[in-house]
């Protein structure tokens, strides 16, 4: 029997990560995992109707959270060192006989309730608060008969319509209760319709929190996305005008190896697909649509890094030390191991293709612009000619008939004054795995360093 003393307040019970001897503490796993549990019900809830009939799965869900919950809550009650009364069982009692053992202890179960995630209290608007109380009007006597009489005579044996303050069931309502019925019934459904509004807002927050969660990992240096090749072939008619073969020119490029050794190239050869000439604020305009809410306009994206989004972020956690608790998750030091291998390939990948511009003899490349004049420096872009000599139009760029591979580009173009940026390209194009060029091998580019040494 529960105690007037144990009849106080709940405490909520903020429970700590490690044990008194250091290890994880029990309690506090499985009130992450009630946590948890609780989240994916909500999520479930959330999508649930969306194309899917979750019915199933949410009733499954529903009872395995349930469970949880009350077992995080039987080892809040054991770490809080409630009086309990002795075991009857030889083994680890399970949460329901602690409970049992917590009431026949005089403790209260309910005293004590794990630190978790609850929904708050819906806010539901003033005048809806007011509506109902102004509809709902106490019962003298709420289970009382109905005053009414039946088609003999008889008085009715049923209920009265409580809520209202009614005299009647709801057979005999009078109109004036009958309107009372109705105002309460509509006030009931505005306040219900307002609590689900709120429950559906915080599963919308909480779906918002789970993307920053699990949604974003930590940036991985990746390739650009390359043009898979057609296989679809256009026959036109002998006598007409033969236009430049841009998907094929596109899989030249390719072919070459240039696009995986060129940051973002992916973006530029793009814009070529859809058109076989275009300008560099064209490129820029499509490039730019092809991301919406990435780059403003063409001429943000023209002067973007041309390390943006490949570059992987230094301040994703926090350096091993700072924070203590983090550094207990088995996964920390595994992600940090990750993380540290993605940043030397990047710093690998920018020092490489920084010593294969200087060898080629072309200033810094850093922004999308500069990336573009380097291509028309090696030859993989060419600039159609204007035949109208007055006019201001901008020069439009087109994929050269013959694309040089960057082994041949550094043989033609490589500058023996420097060796040392010559080495490190044939050591960046080597380690990349770049495509060897049939008719000039790494060693011949080589020799150009060794004989400027």
């Amino acid at each position: 029997m529960i105690t007037t003393e144990s009849r106080r307040p709940a405490r909520t019970i903020a429970l700590p990560r490690r044990n008194h001897h250091g290890g994880h503490s029990p309690a506090w796993l499985l009130v992450q995992a009630a946590q948890l549990s609780w989240e994916i019900n909500s999520i479930l809830s959330l999508i649930h109707g969306a194309r899917l009939n979750l019915t199933e799965e949410l009733s499954i869900q529903h009872e395995a959270t349930q469970a949880l919950i009350n077992a995080a809550h039987a080892g809040v009650v054991v770490e809080s060192r409630l009086p309990l009364a002795p075991s009857w069982s030889s083994g680890v009692p399970r949460p329901r006989s602690v409970f049992a053992q917590a009431r026949e202890a005089g403790s209260d179960p309910q005293a004590v309730i794990p630190e978790m995630f609850a929904p708050a209290k819906p806010d539901i608007p003033a005048e809806h608060l007011q509506a109902l109380s102004e509809a709902s009007r106490p019962d003298l006597f709420p289970h009382a008969q109905c005053a009414g009489v039946n088609l003999k005579g008889v008085r009715c044996a049923k209920r009265i319509f409580t809520g209202i303050g009614a005299e009647h069931c709801h057979v005999h309502l009078t109109t004036t209760e009958q309107q009372r019925r109705e105002q309460l019934r509509a006030a009931r459904e505005k306040v219900r319709q307002a609590e689900e509004d709120a429950v559906e807002c915080q599963r919308v927050t909480l779906a918002h929190d789970w993307i920053d969660r699990y949604g974003r990992r930590p940036h991985r240096v990746e390739l650009p996305t390359l043009p898979s090749r057609p296989h679809q072939i256009t026959i036109t008619h002998p006598d007409a005008p033969r236009q430049a073969d841009t998907p094929h020119a596109v899989i030249g490029v390719y072919e070459t190896g240039w696009l995986t050794i060129c940051p973002r190239a992916g973006e530029i050869i793009r814009a070529f697909l859809d058109a076989p000439r275009a300008s560099a604020q064209e490129i820029a305009a499509h490039a730019a649509a092809q991301t919406p809410g990435r780059w403003g306009d063409g001429e943000q994206w023209l002067t973007s890094s041309i390390w943006d989004g490949i570059q992987p972020p230094l301040d994703c956690i926090p350096a091993a030390g700072e924070m203590p608790e983090l550094d207990e998750y088995p996964g920390i030091h595994t992600l940090r191991l990750q993380m540290i291998g993605d940043e030397r390939n990047w710093a690998r990948w920018d020092s490489g293709f920084s010593a294969l511009v200087q060898a080629c003899g072309h200033p810094e490349v850093e922004t999308m612009a500069d990336l573009l004049t380097f291509w028309q420096h090696v030859g993989i872009l060419t600039q159609t000619q204007i035949t109208d000599a007055g006019s201001c139009a901008e020069p439009e760029l087109m994929i050269g008939t013959t694309v040089r591979s960057p082994w041949r580009v550094l043989h033609a173009v490589g500058r023996p004054e420097t060796p040392y940026a010559l080495m490190g390209a044939v050591r960046f194009l080597t380690e990349v795995a770049t495509p060897w060029d049939r008719e000039i091998s790494p060693g011949e580019v080589l020799e150009l360093a060794r004989v400027a040494i």
